[in-house]
This record gives structure tokens, C-alpha cells and sequence, in this order.
């Protein structure tokens, strides 16, 4: 069986909505089955956007779960299409409030720690697997926010695959040019899917 953990976020300030928290729900609900039938255990949870609280909170998910396969997911409301991050980058931006209006206390996620690290994932594979579905770019680094401290936490906490989704706000539609919530869902899966392949494939090596 491989262990799966899907994490969505809270509302942040400028988002008092998260639509990762209805990808992550419907996820489980349309594909949990199906993905248990394939020997995928479906593992979902919340993170909070607080820089103060996500690393106890992602510490806690982690030890509850044992994953081999991490996806995280999270908004990036000014993007139009859905976002494979190849990388995070040991900074936190201090000018942008996280969802109890704090700010960052450091500018770096980790002192001692390399300035990057490589997310864990076949990501031109999964953006092509995605791109099938919805619009998908490959995105440098995770930014400098609550969702980029996340991915470097989870690259320093376990060995297994892991990435991260950025994904725009929901479509009015459903579009592959502007992606509604069915589409981000099977997008999601898709990811998923290549992820667990690697999985066996190192398995079997």
C-alpha cells in the first residue's frame, strides 16, 4: 500500500475562501475509492496559513499519516492556470501578514539549511499529465509565503515524493482555459497517480 497525504490551506488575508479546501474534499470523495482500489491510501488535511503554527501542524499531519507521497496545494489567486513548483527556497517574505495578521518573525525557513531544495517529484512528467486536463505551467519556486515555508519543511522532513500545486481561483466554468473545480480535481488525481507510479517504480529498483 502507498500512503498518500493531500494537505489544502486555510483562508489567508485576500482569500476568505480557499478553494483547495473543496479540491482536497472532493478528491477524497470521488477518487478515494478508486485510488485504494489501485493500493493508494488517501490521506487529506487542512494547514493553517499561519507561519507561526504550519510547521507543528505539517509535523503533526506527517507523523499521523507516514506518507511515501506528499502533494500539497495551495492558491495563488492572481494565476491562471494551475502551477507545478520545482522548487523551495529557504526565504519568508516579511511584508505579507499571514491569516492572524502576523508576520514573519525570520527570512529564513530553516537557518542552517540549504538557500533551496529540489521538490521531490517528476515534475515535467506531472505538468504534461496535467496539462492534458487543464491549463498547467511549471513554476520555478514556491514564492516566499506560507506555502513556500510548507514545501521546505516537507523536503526536510521526509524522503519520499513530494510537491506542490499552486492552483488559481475556481473558474466560473469549467474550462480548460480557466479551470472550474471538477477539472482541478481530476488534474489533482492525475498528479497523484504519476507520483505513486514513482513510488512502485523505486520499489521494484
Amino acid at each position: 500500500m502507498i500512503k498518500v497525504l493531500v494537505t489544502a490551506f486555510g483562508a489567508f488575508p485576500g482569500a476568505p475562501s480557499n478553494p483547495t479546501i473543496a479540491i482536497v474534499r472532493e478528491l477524497e470523495r470521488r477518487h478515494g475509492r478508486r485510488l485504494a482500489r489501485l493500493s493508494i491510501a488517501l490521506h487529506t488535511r487542512v494547514l493553517p496559513v499561519r507561519f507561526s503554527a504550519v510547521d507543528e501542524a505539517l509535523s503533526l499531519a506527517l507523523q499521523e499519516t507516514l506518507p511515501d507521497v506528499v502533494l500539497h496545494l495551495g492558491l495563488a489567486g492572481r494565476r491562471k492556470a494551475l502551477s507545478v513548483e520545482m522548487r523551495a527556497l529557504n526565504r519568508v517574505g516579511t511584508l505579507r501578514p499571514d491569516a492572524s495578521r502576523a508576520f514573519a518573525s525570520a527570512r529564513a525557513v530553516m537557518p542552517q539549511a540549504p538557500f533551496e531544495r529540489a521538490a521531490r517529484w517528476p515534475a515535467q512528467r506531472i505538468s504534461a499529465a496535467m496539462n492534458r486536463i487543464a491549463a498547467t505551467r511549471l513554476s520555478m519556486d514556491a514564492g516566499d509565503y506560507v506555502c513556500n515555508q510548507t514545501l521546505f519543511l516537507t523536503l526536510s522532513k521526509t524522503m519520499g515524493q513530494v510537491g506542490f500545486i499552486h492552483t488559481p481561483r475556481l473558474g466560473e466554468g469549467d474550462t480548460h482555459r480557466r479551470p472550474g473545480l471538477d477539472r482541478m480535481v481530476k488534474a489533482a488525481a492525475s498528479a497523484l497517480l504519476v507520483m505513486a507510479g514513482e513510488v512502485r517504480r523505486t520499489r521494484v529498483n
